[in-house]
């Protein structure tokens, strides 16, 4: 493990601290990958199965082959992430998604919807973006981290603002000009956001959370350091630094791993197809016809929208504070929202098509998908921030095999369309 020696400096603390920069920056980049792609991709979903002849599950399954494709690409992305910084996997993932939903609206065949939604599409946004922000806000920030990562996380919520106008231009000019606007909005936002990155605080004279370094002669020696840990058992007296191989050797690594992977099987699936399903929810009720359907779903991922943008600084406050082991509260209260989220679904069971459960689905969803940012937060708070990016990316890989097998294998009441809500994406 890794604990850097403190270097004396004469720089003058800034009035706001550059991090914050940063989480802004982060934020409106997160905005566009989840206003394009994770959510208002899914307005795309009925107009391009319609258009192309084909089902939802065959749009289902380019998105599984991508989410295959980005977990084995995922421990080299994060290897490249802290070899080269987020700033360039930024610009990558930025040039790589905007020309892809350029190309994507000349498409004339499912196959080469498959290709441009695999080879770049899927690529790019899970090259940069969040991944990136991610690592940049997880070397800036130690104490404030999971306030830091959620209010990053409100992105995805004003992401989802985003699709009621996708709706809108779906609607009035076709999926088409829609498509090909949001490569231009990519390109013409993202690519200039990658300037404010910056690797780190140091890089500037600063500690994480705008502290300023003091002389190393005030501060004990590493061995005396880590027996301080040891004896206490407080890690949020002295930051460890994990190298990826040092944290993969640890039990408490694989159990995390393993959870957070599990939310993200149906944190997916619910983002991807959520549109969808809220049309095959309002089957039993008036409004059941598709322009309205259509509609009235990018409501409701307006709604989830809302309600992200809402929880999501008060849970990050709520993860960092009352617990002198921050880490401990933040797993506390990212179960809890997660058991929140999946008391959400049982409000579709029905198929009623009644708006008030929609409603409540919309806000229990909204407010589990808030506990999101905890879970990246809980990563840098266990084993720190040189390899950040490499061991939070190796999780990606089994996420992908597990979203893939529930979406084969379970069934839900026997309704399919259940089933792709839980494990598609």
């Amino acid at each position: 493990m890794n604990n850097p020696t403190k270097q004396k400096s004469s720089t003058t603390k800034p009035r706001v601290f550059y991090g914050w920069w940063i989480v802004l920056a982060s934020l409106v980049a997160d905005a566009m990958k989840h206003g394009t792609f994770n959510r208002g991709f899914t307005v795309y979903v009925v107009p391009i199965q319609a258009e192309l002849g084909i089902s939802t599950a065959a749009i289902g399954f380019a998105d599984s082959l991508g989410r295959l494709a980005g977990g084995i690409q995922g421990p080299l992305v994060g290897y490249l992430t802290d070899r080269f910084g987020p700033r360039v996997m930024l610009i990558f993932g930025g040039v790589m998604s905007g020309v892809g939903f350029m190309l994507l609206a000349f498409t004339q065949s499912y196959l080469s919807f498959v290709l441009i939604f695999l080879g770049m599409l899927s690529v790019g946004f899970r090259s940069g973006y969040n991944n990136a922000s991610a690592a940049a806000v997880n070397n800036w920030f130690r104490r404030r981290r999971g306030f830091a990562m959620s209010v990053v996380s409100i992105g995805n919520g004003l992401g989802g603002l985003v699709a009621p106008l996708t709706a809108w231009l779906v609607v009035a000019v076709g999926w088409r000009p829609a498509v090909f606007i949001s490569g231009v909005a990519i390109i013409v936002i993202v690519l200039p956001l990658s300037i404010v990155i910056k690797r780190t605080p140091e890089n500037i004279g600063l500690l994480p959370d705008g502290d300023m370094p003091i002389d190393s002669s005030d501060q004990p020696a590493d061995r005396d350091v880590e027996q301080q840990v040891v004896s206490s058992g407080v890690v949020d007296d002295v930051e460890l630094d994990f190298t990826a191989k040092e944290a993969m050797k640890t039990p408490s690594y694989w159990l995390l791993v393993a959870a957070t992977g599990l939310r993200n099987t149906v944190h997916s699936g619910a983002t991807f197809m959520l549109a969808p399903v809220v049309i095959w929810f309002l089957q039993g009720s008036v409004n059941n016809d598709d322009s309205a359907a259509i509609r009235m779903s990018a409501l409701f991922v307006g709604l989830v929208a809302v309600c992200i943008v809402c929880f999501g600084p008060v849970v990050g406050v709520w993860g960092d504070r009352w617990s002198r082991k921050h880490y401990i509260n933040k797993k506390k209260v990212s179960s809890f929202c997660m058991i929140v989220g999946a008391g959400s679904f049982l409000f579709l069971l029905d198929q009623s098509g009644n708006l008030w459960q929609l409603t409540i689905f919309a806000i229990m969803l909204g407010f589990a998908e808030s506990a999101n940012s905890l879970n990246w937060a809980l990563m840098g708070d266990l084993y720190g921030r040189s390899a950040y990016a490499t061991f939070v990316f190796i999780r990606s890989e089994w996420e992908s095999l597990a979203t893939d097998y529930f979406r084969d294998h379970v069934r839900i009441c026997g309704k399919r369309q259940l089933t792709e809500l839980g494990t598609n994406g």
